[in-house]
């Protein structure tokens, strides 16, 4: 069934609403959070910020990116993924555009920019 941008656009905004907590995963959460890597911090906040229309890959989407998250990632560990959360509650996975592989003479500081969409 077909949906307006205006509809997409709301629907993004009331799902980003819901969780704002960023954790990092060594693989796909899955729909348990599974794999989440002991960064430190546990976890960050992100803002985000108003659904805009979609462009390029994610044309006919609603598109929010969120403020960026720095997370300390252990030595010999590989990111693959992002959860958001409310609070400590597990809401969706998402995989990050490319792998980051943290070498054994770790820590290192990640960035991460979550970004969501809805179709």
């Amino acid at each position: 069934m077909a949906k307006t941008a205006v509809h997409k656009r709301q629907v993004l905004d009331l799902i980003t609403a819901t969780g704002n907590t960023i954790k990092l995963h060594s693989a796909d959460p899955g729909t348990t959070g599974a794999s989440a890597i002991a960064t430190t911090p546990a976890s960050g906040n992100t803002t985000w910020a108003a659904a805009v229309d979609g462009s390029g890959g994610d044309a006919g989407k609603a598109s929010a990116t969120g403020s960026k998250v720095t997370l300390q990632v252990p030595a010999s560990t590989t990111v693959t993924h992002y959860g958001i959360y409310n609070g400590a509650t597990f809401l969706r996975g998402e995989a990050l555009d490319a792998s980051i592989t943290v070498n054994a003479t770790g820590p290192v500081s990640v960035d991460v920019t979550p970004r969501s969409t809805y179709e």
